[in-house]
């Protein structure tokens, strides 16, 4: 077949007023307008990503840089092991009943195509034997119908994101259940924002991170804010996680608390370290152990800055407290949620780094 050229220039001209015309109706209007394939932005293919989706492609196309498909769950199932799948800026709705992306193979990648966010509004599913994916640097809105974000496998990594729900009920990130989905075992989950996890009408059902089955799992360097009600909810089953460098703060009404290690009348939480966190203005506690049933073992409660938690810093039984400061943080801007701590922060001492810093965008 002869491929067809294009020898006048004026096609140029015309895409050229086309963009134009789009770019004029969204900043007159405030709306966003999805270009069509041909005027999508430029954008300079990434050798890591093996397919693309784009709000403006098309499901039936082939999921390159220029025919993209349009959901992620379509750039999804045409992944396999080791593969890598690049979403460009735009929202993503949910394709598949509740699930914005549900996740049923091992090995797979997800992330914003660089320079760029997608934002997936609905719910995301890691099924047990979807192992070792990894979700990074996205924008997770979830509806309220069910746990934002859902991990029932192994060796998942969730970083560089930002999470929430905005209020509209239930928790963010579950981790396991204890009733035959499956338990979320070597989960990492780091460099996050998550915040408006939850609604208070709920009373302490909706948390930020709900780990209720987790083994050896891992929570650095995330920024807490709104949650509904605790930040980081070690309940009733989770076993031998490190909480590090992460920033809570607490300082909603209608905020339980920042971190809890707990159990139910079945299981206990055991083998936990919560280390080198800044956790303030909980209405309850910023960080404790209670205990409804078995009592967990060797958790460890070391070396956080806490401040001004409403009816205590650290309390509960079971666990083991030392070397912690109370000590205002001096976040920069609060009221922004600029949560940097100020040169002047004795917490930066005892940390050793600004935990803030750590999320990249």
């Amino acid at each position: 077949m002869t491929p067809i050229r294009v020898e006048s220039s004026c096609n140029h001209r015309l895409l050229s007023r086309a963009a134009a015309t789009v770019a004029a109706v969204a900043a007159a209007t405030g709306v966003l307008v999805a270009p069509s394939t041909a005027s999508a932005p430029a954008a300079p293919p990434d050798q890591t990503c093996t397919r693309y989706a784009a709000p403006w492609g098309r499901d039936d196309g082939r999921g390159t840089m220029k025919r993209p498909f349009r959901t992620a769950q379509r750039l999804v199932d045409s992944l396999r092991r080791g593969q890598t799948g690049c979403l460009r800026a735009g929202r993503y709705e949910r394709a598949n009943g509740h699930y914005v992306v549900d996740l049923r193979r091992s090995g797979l990648r997800i992330r914003s195509h660089p320079g760029e966010r997608a934002r997936l509004v609905g719910i995301v599913m890691i099924r047990q034997g979807a192992d070792a994916a990894t979700l990074s640097r996205l924008d997770f809105e979830g509806t309220g119908t069910m746990n934002t974000i859902k991990v029932h496998s192994a060796d998942v990594v969730i970083e560089d994101s930002r999470i929430t729900n905005r209020g509209r009920g239930l928790s963010c990130l579950m981790l396991g259940d204890n009733d035959g989905w499956g338990a979320a075992v070597r989960t990492v989950v780091r460099r996050n924002r998550f915040h408006d996890c939850g609604s208070a009408g709920n009373g302490t059902r909706d948390h930020a991170i709900y780990a209720a089955n987790l083994v050896d799992g891992r929570i650095v360097g995330n920024v807490f804010w709104n949650s509904a009600a605790f930040a980081i909810h070690l309940y009733p089953n989770a076993q031998r996680t490190r909480v590090a460098f992460n920033v809570i703060d607490g300082g909603l009404p209608s905020v339980r608390g920042g971190v809890v290690i707990s159990g139910d009348e079945s299981y206990a939480s055991s083998g936990n370290v919560v280390e080198r966190n800044v956790v303030a203005f909980a209405q309850t506690a910023n960080i404790e152990g209670w205990w409804a049933g078995p009592v967990g073992g060797d958790n460890i409660v070391r070396k956080n800055c806490v401040w001004a938690g409403k009816e205590a810093n650290i309390r509960g039984s079971s666990i083991t407290a030392s070397d912690n400061l109370v000590s205002d943080p001096h976040f920069r801007h609060r009221e922004t949620h600029d949560y940097r701590l100020a040169a002047s922060s004795r917490c930066l001492s005892l940390l050793g780094r600004d935990p803030a810093t750590l999320f990249r965008q």
